[in-house]
């Protein structure tokens, strides 16, 4: 997976191996509009458009509403967006790569402006808690929704 270098005051990043395909993880993380169901750190999210960059949306957490714009869009590969939350200008990026047992998946994520700098410790080490959930959130969701059905039913064949 090739490496990215954030300059941000907060910065953080998670990497989990997830047992279904590049494609199947993708829909997961590009459906917007669903990661309520999946993920508790989002009550709300709103997406009507083509997922292209440029694209709007935006998402509600328990410390505000975030606008935000896609900035990459490359399926099913990786996705990112920024948004801005009061003083905190956030930004955040998937990728997704072929990995030995399905796919391996990678997020990072950053802030800065004025809050970023004020509260750079604390919101590191609560940055990186979230991305560590999220990662094994999304593993969660992955597996479950795309779980291979039983080759064979219990009881059959003996």
């Amino acid at each position: 997976m090739e490496q990215t270098r954030i300059s941000a005051p907060v910065s953080a990043r998670a990497e989990i191996d997830i047992a279904a395909s590049e494609r199947e993880v993708w829909t997961v993380i590009a459906d917007i509009a669903s990661w309520p169901t999946w993920n508790p750190g989002v009550r709300e999210a709103t997406f009507t458009a083509e997922l292209e960059v440029g694209a709007r949306f935006r998402y509600a957490t328990p410390f505000g509403s975030i606008a935000c714009r896609l900035t990459q869009v490359d399926a099913p590969h990786s996705l990112a967006w920024e948004g801005r939350l009061l003083t905190l200008r956030q930004r955040q990026s998937w990728r997704v790569a072929a990995g030995a047992t399905g796919s391996r998946v990678r997020t990072d994520a950053s802030m800065s402006g004025l809050g970023a700098r004020l509260f750079r410790r604390r919101l590191n080490e609560r940055l990186q808690g979230e991305l560590d959930a999220l990662v094994s959130l999304l593993k969660l969701e992955a597996e479950v929704r795309y779980a291979a059905p039983d080759v064979e039913p219990a009881g059959e064949g003996t």
